[in-house]
């Protein structure tokens, strides 16, 4: 099947293409396969931004390890900082704060907010809902730190990319409920609904691509038990609430995941959620860790930071 690229993304493709058109799960052992995704994450990151100041904080909640990434254009500040809580993708078996780096860098440059990146542990070395735990526990430590860490919990948007993008979600559909603090936005890039192998993008996508039907069952069951119901990450499965912020939901046209996002932004607007929605022609999933080289999905990211700045 041929499929109609984007000028910038289609010399990205004939190079995948021609190197063999291997998606992630067929990338190599799974040591190897992370090795190569940061790797080609960092030659492909946005330059420019060295000016925004990052810090890792290593700490503990609950008796568990937190891992999280700082970014602001003035790290040391006296007051509290409207504040974006981002969470990358990959899968759950993938990605880590280098992959995605110059994406917060690009958030904080352009929505002039402090940004926290969550790091949390990858599958299949933990099983769900270890990774949505370690990320519930990153947000109680933020919040229970928020004046030493200079974070305005009520000037608070969740963002994420696939995987990271379910994530945020999970994370965002009880915020108020858990808080009693409004979240202002939810951004969510080519998101992870749930597993919705039924879709006609889900069956469409079998070749051609880093990211097919056959690398979300990989990544599914490394996530996942034997024993353990796949919706049980579903979105769909909550009920929406406005007070845990508007969404800011984003597809790509050549991606399995995409028409199980057109469910999720139907059941948001029959919840009465304001929702802007964009949904991109030509372009494939995983763009924005390709921002360096695929400056249209810059200039997305300068419109979703925008965005960010509009509502925070």
């Amino acid at each position: 099947m041929s499929f109609h690229l984007h000028p910038e993304a289609r010399p990205i493709i004939e190079a995948f293409l021609a190197n063999g058109g291997k998606s992630f799960e067929k990338m190599g052992e799974l040591a190897e396969l992370r090795t190569t995704y940061e790797k080609n994450c960092a030659l492909a990151a946005i330059k420019g931004l060295e000016h925004i100041q990052a810090q890792d904080i290593q700490a503990e909640e609950s008796g568990h390890p937190v891992s999280l990434r700082i970014y602001d254009t003035q790290y040391s500040t006296d007051i509290l900082r409207p504040t974006v809580l981002f969470i990358h993708g990959g899968g759950w078996v993938i990605g880590n704060l280098n992959t995605h780096d110059s994406i917060c860098r690009k958030m904080a440059d352009i929505a002039q907010v402090r940004v926290i990146a969550v790091d949390y542990r990858l599958s299949p070395e933990v099983k769900f809902p270890v990774p949505f735990e370690d990320c519930q526990r990153a947000l109680q430590y933020i919040i229970d730190q928020s004046e030493s860490l200079r974070v305005d919990i009520n000037r608070m948007v969740f963002m994420g990319d696939s995987a990271g993008a379910n994530l945020a979600a999970h994370l965002g559909q009880s915020f108020y409920q858990s808080y009693a603090a409004e979240l202002k936005a939810q951004v969510l890039l080519y998101p992870v609904i749930g597993y919705y192998p039924e879709t006609a993008s889900f069956q469409s996508y079998q070749t051609g691509f880093p990211l097919v039907q056959s690398t979300m069952h990989w990544f599914f069951d490394q996530l996942l038990k034997e024993d353990q119901d796949p919706q049980s990450i579903s979105l769909l499965s909550k009920e929406f609430n406005a007070k845990n912020g508007d969404i800011f939901l984003m597809t790509m046209e050549h991606d399995p995941l995409r028409d199980e996002a057109l469910m999720y932004l139907e059941k948001a607007i029959q919840s009465g959620l304001n929702v802007e929605y964009h949904h991109v022609k030509g372009l494939m999933h995983g763009i924005f860790t390709l921002a360096g080289k695929l400056p249209v999905a810059e200039q997305y990211l300068h419109q979703i930071g925008k965005y960010i700045a509009s509502r925070i």
